[in-house]
């Protein structure tokens, strides 16, 4: 596997994971330079019309879905017996290998670790799907603490047919919700019942519900209540318990009913103002109640005293009075929540503020639909009902997703339009121009540049290349150096100027030329011209009575040439010289030495 190229443009680079359905790889997509991962159904399902449905439906489940918190799924496809999904490559680990190493973690770090997953169920509910599978395994914590939720194998669409047939148990023993358990339909719901086992895991270490067996595990999932998570772990406060155990109300009715619903509560619970989720004391254990609150007497005794029960009992009423007091006075001053979407984040906050509420949260996102700088979504919801001075978050418009340029210098004219097309963009103007940099037939240059970010279904223009410009070598001999250098200059050709030392050419002006007169070359070619120069005049030297050694060195210096009969040594006396002594000469001149 390592090494196979998929469709001809991904490169199995390492394996970086595996599961009980599929191994995961690190690739290159070899189109658009980025590293990506590839999801391989494992051999033995490649024949199985089930799991290749189901696997089928995942990359389409999810290829649906764009949001920062959900794995992208890119590309999907077939080749021989492999059935693969190209996604995102994300560098990080599985929260349940954050668990294990860290849990129980700090009860803020779990809150905001559940409202990212929130906000990718907000993103998947939206879109009619219904995850069914939530657990740790399939949450992806990056290198800079980014929540990333994955594997949508067993995701199923509102209203669509499942991938399994009924009465069969989808999900993972630990996590599933009570209606997946006794084979029911799950919906977004039963989303949020998973993520409150998440929770629950993440504060005390431990899920609430463990056996030997799945089905051991699925009947107290039905059956049995889960342990108050402050028992295992003081550091959890009554509201954020009250979460966690709205969320694993076993009747979906009694859960939050909504992702956005349960991030708020989430939210409020991080901001430290007063939650929705209320504990209840349940009348003889027949209650219904979102939240049940387990008899003090079955609490464990802490120290001898045995009036502390009645101590949680007043307490316990005294919240439950407040509450119902709140409730009241909740109902008889109830606003209902403008519409704000399409407005600017100025119009609603003046609008919020005439109804007599307050502007939460602004974050902003990317549409393709909504122009910049007007609200795509609000929460909660317009016609919802709230308290005065409550807030309202919204999601902003950032416009259309911006997409950064691909580079298609070096591609042939279908490849670069083929590139451009798949992210989103389209082809505009296309001219062809002299390169002396690509080929014919290959993109030279493009507009806007490599790595520009432009908006979706903007336009690139192309240049494709003819090949170099060629232009014929003008004659330069017999033309002075700055002639011949602005002749080339025009012809768009280079000079290279080298001087040499002559007296059989005129001086100053050009002898030589390489290439030579009338040769074809392409533009920007350098062309080597020889300018003949006059030598330099020297005095010789009177070098008549030194040793031999002595009078060539001195010659030498002097850039003179020597020349003589016989084999003197180096202290043999020279006797005679031509040209004598003072004689001004040429460089170079040969100066006749007797001994």
């Amino acid at each position: 596997m390592i090494g196979q190229i998929l469709n001809d443009r991904y490169e199995i680079k390492r394996q970086v994971g595996t599961g009980g359905m599929a191994d995961v790889y690190m690739a290159i997509d070899r189109l658009l330079g980025r590293t990506v991962a590839v999801k391989v159904l494992h051999p033995q399902f490649s024949r199985d019309p089930v799991y290749i449905e189901r696997f089928r439906h995942e990359a389409q489940a999810a290829a649906n879905i764009t949001h920062p918190n959900i794995v992208n799924v890119y590309d999907w496809g077939v080749e021989g017996d492999l059935h693969y999904i190209i996604m995102e490559y994300v560098e990080g680990k599985s929260l349940k290998d954050v668990i294990l190493e860290n849990a129980p973690l700090m009860p803020e770090r779990a809150v905001e670790i559940a409202i990212s997953i929130c906000m990718a169920l907000e993103a998947a509910h939206s879109h009619g799907i219904v995850h069914r599978d939530i657990k740790p395994h399939n949450v992806i914590v990056t290198r800079d603490n980014q929540i990333k939720v994955m594997d949508f194998g067993i995701a199923r669409t509102s209203g669509g047919s499942s991938i399994t047939q009924t009465g069969t148990i989808i999900g993972t023993a630990q996590y599933i919700s009570p209606e997946q358990a006794q084979g029911r339909t799950a919906d977004p719901r039963s989303d949020l019942y998973s993520l409150g086992i998440v929770l629950y895991e993440l504060l005390t270490a431990k899920v609430p519900f463990d056996g030997e067996t799945p089905v051991a595990i699925a009947y107290k999932h039905v059956r049995e209540d889960p342990l108050p998570p402050s028992i295992l772990n003081p550091d959890i406060s009554p509201e954020l318990e009250a979460i966690v155990l709205k969320a694993l109300a076993k009747n979906p009715q009694n859960r939050y009913q909504s992702a956005t619903e349960m991030r708020a509560d989430l939210e409020r619970c991080l901001e430290g103002t007063p939650v929705y989720a209320t504990p209840v004391l349940p009348p003889e254990e027949k209650t219904t109640e979102a939240t049940r609150v387990y008899p003090v007497t079955s609490l464990p005794q802490r120290g001898k005293s045995r009036k502390w029960p009645w101590v949680v009992l007043i307490i316990v009423a005294a919240i439950a009075i407040a509450f119902g007091v709140w409730g009241v006075l909740r109902g008889t001053s109830a606003i209902t929540v403008p519409d704000l979407t399409g407005k600017s984040e100025a119009e609603a906050k003046k609008i919020l503020s005439d109804a007599g509420l307050l502007l939460g949260n602004v974050t902003k996102d990317y549409s393709e639909t909504v122009p910049e700088g007007k609200i795509i979504s609000q929460n909660p919801k317009a016609g919802s009902k709230i308290t005065k001075n409550m807030k309202v978050d919204i999601v902003v418009s950032r416009g259309a997703p911006l997409i950064s340029v691909p580079d298609c210098r070096g591609l042939s004219l279908d490849e670069a339009k083929a590139r451009i097309q798949s992210e989103g963009l389209k082809v505009g103007n296309v001219t062809e121009e002299f390169s002396s940099s690509q080929p014919a037939g290959k993109v030279s240059s493009q507009n806007p540049a490599p790595g520009t970010d432009v908006r979706k279904g903007s336009s690139v223009d192309l240049a494709v290349s003819k090949g170099p410009e060629m232009v014929a070598v003008p004659r330069l001999i017999g033309m002075t150096r700055d002639a011949a250098t602005k002749l080339l200059e025009q012809k768009g050709l280079t000079t290279n100027v080298e001087e040499a030392t002559t007296t059989e050419h005129p001086e100053g002006l050009v002898f030589e030329q390489t290439p030579k007169e009338g040769e074809s070359v392409s533009k920007g070619t350098s062309v080597t011209i020889r300018v003949a120069v006059r030598p330099k005049k020297v005095t010789v030297p009177n070098v008549v009575g030194m040793r031999f050694k002595d009078a060539k060195d001195k010659l030498l210096n002097a850039k003179l040439s020597i020349g003589f009969d016989g084999s003197p040594n180096d202290n043999t006396i020279v006797a005679g010289q031509n040209p004598r002594g003072g004689t001004l000469v040429d460089e170079g001149t040969e100066v006749r030495l007797e001994f």
